[in-house]
């Protein structure tokens, strides 16, 4: 890993306010293409992009969330899909490539919020709803959704000790942890 990559991790933060300024297609599709560059197991690829820039749309995406309305500000919205027949890991899959997005959307300047709650009761009611809102297939599950847009916020950058946790790091078996070790 190089320091930039290490850096890029570390600037990643999540991003709820956006200017007005538009997310071209060109960033878009950088953005997808390196979604796409994600990890899967037997390389089966299950996920589909819905890119959403209608605001009415998001508009009703923002008001069946009630507790979002960054979508609403936000220049663009992805739905990350995933398709459940195609691996059986199909949600790690997608997981790993809305991380790739939002890694990228950092590394382009832009800005990016992970929305979703997979499996839960709440969830699995607003799914229903997304999924006639953006005509998904009955067969698709949407576990994500990605708010992009120019950042007008700029938190800082993760330290080492805003989120390492040594005691959650355990060596050879289940309670070594550093502290134990020295």
């Amino acid at each position: 890993m190089t320091e930039s990559l290490l850096d890029l991790i570390r600037r990643r933060r999540t991003i709820r306010h956006f200017t007005d300024e538009s997310v071209s297609n060109e960033e878009i599709d950088t953005l997808i293409e390196l979604a796409m560059c994600a990890p899967t197991r037997l390389n089966r690829q299950p996920w589909h992009f819905v890119v959403v820039r209608d605001k009415a749309m998001q508009r009703a995406i923002a008001e069946l969330l009630r507790i979002h309305p960054y979508i609403e500000q936000a220049s663009v919205l992805i739905a990350v899909c995933g398709v459940p027949q195609a691996s059986s890991t199909w949600l790690l899959d997608v997981s790993a490539a809305t991380e790739n997005l939002l890694l990228a959307a950092t590394a382009i300047g832009l800005g990016a919020a992970w929305v979703g709650a997979p499996d839960t009761t709440l969830w699995n009611l607003l799914e229903e709803h997304l999924r006639d809102t953006l005509r998904i297939p009955l067969d698709v599950r949407i576990p994500v959704l990605v708010a992009v847009g120019h950042p007008a916020e700029s938190p800082p950058p993760h330290g080492r000790h805003d989120r390492f946790d040594p005691r959650k790091v355990h060596y050879g078996v289940w309670g070594n942890v550093a502290d134990e070790l020295t």
